[in-house]
């Protein structure tokens, strides 16, 4: 049983929702950050950038009162509006030729502690620290933790009844993204949209394990607030999601040539060569791009655990049996010998970097499927850092929610 409530939203002013509304300032080049700063004065990003600039020795609390303050002009100004009456957020949000579809709403702490919403990733407790002195100081949430769960016909039978009547909102912000919003203060519609959520057995975090922790630590430090007893999450079928992987790429081969690498590879991995990386994809197992030649890579049967979760993923073995035996990469978070790769065009970006000597060796991975994400959590167990790469990316100052 999970529990969801509805909200008064602040959202932007519709004369610059399309200009306000951002995405993570992470997902955003040097450049593009730059230009939107220079010339989007409505943007939201202008609202954190003492929080995205650091490079004066502000410390966090002068940030953290910055951002406050840069968002009550905004209100001021009545660029940011407060919805008068409490409800759910539908938003259907296209990208390309994907459709996704989730309730935006404010889920409980309490479901969080007691295990309702499962969590497959550690956090850092120096970074939820930040966050939640953060969320203290400027006293809203922007972003949602991004959640998943199993659909049911009762919610998907309601989203498709709020969607028969008019948008409250359409951002159109490219040829290939498009945003549209549902507010939905019908009391019958957000009874059936609580009751559906109330017959779902667990919800997941996607995305948002920091957020979701920080929030946590002020509901602790603030028991008496009842807002802070809750926080902003987007809520979304699970066959809705996009699972990606991450790759990596190694600096060095610690110290041994290619020939004795591939010798102890070969002690716990079946390993076959293939001329690309679209053959190395047909193999069992995952891809290692090395001295110019494509394998796949298949654990040995005899050191499979099939019963273990954490045994199914790639980033598991490969981190398990290759990188700290091996390679001597005994901690994947801060080894700098160690990167994570996201692109589009993953594997040819790698082969590059192998080519020219910026890196030697690179592993190509298969996606987390979402049932092994849900075992992981259902296990209480934890992924290796960037085993996932998960869309939608939910832009900032859509709904926002104060406590």
């Amino acid at each position: 049983m999970a529990h969801i409530k509805p909200f008064c939203a602040i959202r932007p002013n519709p004369k610059i929702e399309l200009q306000f509304c951002s995405k993570p300032f992470q997902l955003y080049s040097k450049k593009e950050l730059k230009s939107t700063l220079e010339n989007c004065p409505n943007s939201f990003l202008q609202i954190i950038k003492s929080n995205i600039n650091k490079t004066t020795k502000n410390s966090n609390k002068k940030r953290f009162e910055d951002v406050k303050t840069a968002y009550q002009n905004f209100k001021d100004k009545n660029l940011l509006q407060k919805d008068q009456d409490k409800g759910f957020y539908i938003q259907e949000i296209k990208i390309n030729a994907h459709k996704f579809t989730g309730i935006t709403a404010v889920a409980s702490v309490e479901d969080y502690k007691n295990g309702r919403i499962k969590r497959h990733e550690n956090t850092l407790e120096s970074r939820e620290t930040i966050f939640k002195n953060y969320l203290k100081t400027t006293r809203f949430n922007a972003e949602p933790v991004l959640l998943t769960y199993k659909n049911t016909a009762a919610l998907s039978e309601v989203i498709k009844d709020v969607k028969k009547y008019p948008e409250t909102s359409v951002l159109k912000f490219s040829e290939n993204e498009t945003l549209k919003l549902w507010q939905v203060t019908n009391k019958e519609l957000i009874d059936q949209i609580i009751k559906g959520f109330e017959n779902t057995d667990a919800l997941y975090i996607a995305d948002g394990h920091h957020r979701s922790a920080s929030s946590v630590m002020l509901s602790e430090e603030e028991p008496k607030k009842a807002e802070t007893n809750y926080f902003m999450a987007f809520l979304i079928p699970e066959h809705e999601l996009i699972v990606q992987e991450y790759n990596r790429v190694v600096t060095d081969l610690n110290g041994l040539s290619v020939s004795s690498f591939l010798k102890k590879i070969k002690l716990n991995f079946d390993s076959t060569p293939h001329k690309t990386y679209a053959g190395s994809k047909k193999g069992k197992g995952f891809c290692m791009y090395l001295d110019g030649q494509f394998y796949s890579l298949s654990l040995r049967k005899e050191f499979v655990k099939l019963q273990a979760p954490l045994h199914q993923l790639d980033s598991y073995v490969l981190q398990e049996h290759i990188l700290k035996p091996i390679l001597g990469i005994e901690n994947v978070r801060t080894d700098s010998r160690l990167q994570y790769a996201h692109k589009s065009d993953q594997m040819k970006w790698i082969k590059k970097q192998i080519d020219n000597k910026t890196y030697a060796v690179g592993f190509g991975l298969n996606p987390v499927l979402i049932d092994q994400l849900k075992s992981i959590a259902d296990n209480s167990l934890v992924m290796p850092p960037k085993s996932t790469y998960i869309y939608p990316k939910l832009r900032s100052g859509t709904t926002i929610y104060e406590f």
